[in-house]
């Protein structure tokens, strides 16, 4: 559950994006994209801090734990940086909400529930996130928007192989009976990110240069990403047992 957006009395960072030389909907594109991946990373600071958690409920080691808590900061900085691109082509200040939590939200507390759900959101999630983030650094040609997209790709990229190493403690630790949970989650996950994604509508590859990824851009590297990234590295982590 994201939280919904409103104009923002906050001082959220102005970065200083292309925006008075674009077209009036390309502009209006670009803001829609970017406030909807600040609400993405607003929601990951709650993610995380419930990650926390349930590292303490299963016993995780104290460095898993401080790597979680120090992904939930990098969550409110990459809010920051998007919740402030996103004013930057909208021409207003937008913020986010209360963020709407319920007792649902707090999720599973033994070992098998957590390394499935870290499975999905963070070994795949965050990898995909990581590697869409590298490429959109690539491709843009605007200075602020890449420099916050290079800043998303570094961070993620720690996210990511935090996951890794939870599910591989997750693996040691637990018995014989997670091991099809993982696999189940593993392709469940992979059909729900690269072959059924609900993909933005952003066909224009010109705005690429502003950081957003086209629709068939970003399918083709998850294609990419899946099948060079995701499968080995799954392969590997359940023969290191």
């Amino acid at each position: 559950m994201n939280a919904e957006l409103v104009p923002s009395k906050e001082n959220w960072r102005q970065l200083q994006a292309r925006r008075a030389a674009l077209p009036a909907t390309e502009r209006a594109a670009l803001a829609r994209h970017w406030a909807l991946v600040a609400q993405l990373e607003h929601a990951s600071v709650a993610a995380f801090s419930r990650f926390s958690l349930q590292l303490l409920a299963v016993g995780a080691p104290p460095s898993l734990l401080e790597d979680a808590h120090r992904a939930a900061l990098d969550e409110i900085r990459h809010a920051e940086l998007c919740f402030s691109l996103a004013t930057v082509y909208a021409g207003k200040a937008i913020g986010p909400a209360p963020l709407p939590v319920s007792d649902h939200a707090l999720g599973v507390w033994d070992l098998a529930g957590v390394a499935v759900g870290t499975v999905e959101e963070g070994c795949i999630g965050e990898t995909i996130a990581a590697l869409e983030a590298q490429r959109a650094a690539e491709l843009a040609e605007d200075a602020a928007v890449r420099v916050a997209l290079q800043r998303i790709h570094e961070d993620e990229t720690r996210h990511a192989e935090l996951a890794w190493r939870f599910v591989h403690w997750a693996v040691l630790t637990g018995d014989r009976t997670l091991r099809p949970l993982l696999e189940a989650a593993f392709e469940r996950a992979l059909e729900r990110h690269v072959v059924n994604a609900p993909l933005e509508v952003i066909a224009e590859a010109r705005l690429e240069a502003h950081g957003v990824l086209s629709s068939k851009t970003k399918r083709a590297l998850r294609a990419k990403i899946a099948s060079e990234v995701l499968r080995p590295s799954f392969a590997k982590l359940l023969r290191e047992r």
